[in-house]
């Protein structure tokens, strides 16, 4: 029992001294570190001749944490930082000091955009999850490629009232479809395949009011529809 005794006060000793020479170690670690951290709210890097080349800022005129850089004439040339919710952006400029290329991210969606942020410009990123590309003049995104819930590609052209003037996508059944829509956005023709029926389809609008079609067999015909979109009459080619 003395040497069981005399075993646990040895192990509770060098348990006690592995302890201190840690918290020694640790402590002259904190210490030699401390003489090599800076803190500041910002940083000014310059270059051989003096001038200003970077600037890392804990907040930016921009309001965001970054690090900037500048070229030899002092023109702003880009940014890696986050923002005050801690979202990353990226941005290149040109001479000019133009935005060419910027990155943002929020949430699970992520924008890239390619050329001047005000005029012409390419958006390539996600939405919702979904991808995105479209071509923009820095106020309306007349061209829109995207995908469906279901995968299916889709391609939209906006008229300069910022509705959908013409719209293309294959289905989930792989069966394409062509929409055109008049100046208030209302669909006014569709063209399509349903089956391995080909279909035109004038509308008023609102409802169909002529429709034109191929059936699989090779049967035509053009049925005509009211003002409620109620069947009038239909003509086939197998009529005599």
């Amino acid at each position: 029992m003395k040497r069981q005794g005399w075993l646990i006060g040895m192990m509770l000793m060098a348990s006690m001294a592995g302890g201190a020479l840690s918290n020694l170690w640790l402590t002259a670690r904190l210490g030699a570190q401390s003489a090599e951290v800076v803190t500041a709210s910002q940083v000014n890097i310059v270059d051989a001749n003096g001038r200003l080349r970077v600037v890392m800022a804990g907040e930016d005129e921009r309001g965001l944490a970054s690090l900037a850089f500048y070229g030899p004439d002092g023109e702003f040339r880009g940014v890696v930082g986050a923002d005050d919710d801690g979202n990353p952006v990226l941005q290149f400029n040109n001479r000019a000091g133009v935005s060419r290329l910027s990155v943002t991210v929020r949430d699970d969606d992520g924008l890239v955009t390619v050329g001047d942020g005000d005029a012409g410009r390419v958006l390539i990123g996600s939405l919702s999850g979904s991808p995105i590309v479209g071509l923009s003049d820095g106020e309306r995104t007349p061209l829109l490629l995207t995908l469906g819930q279901q995968g299916q590609p889709q391609v939209r052209l906006l008229n300069g009232a910022g509705e959908l003037g013409l719209g293309l996508v294959v289905g989930a059944d792989d069966a394409p479809f062509l929409s055109l829509f008049d100046g208030t956005g209302a669909q006014r023709l569709a063209i399509g395949t349903i089956e391995d029926s080909t279909l035109i389809n004038l509308s008023d609008g609102t409802r169909p009011r002529l429709v034109l079609g191929v059936a699989d067999n090779g049967r035509a015909s053009v049925a005509f529809y009211d003002e409620e979109g109620m069947l009038e009459r239909e003509v086939s080619s197998d009529e005599q």
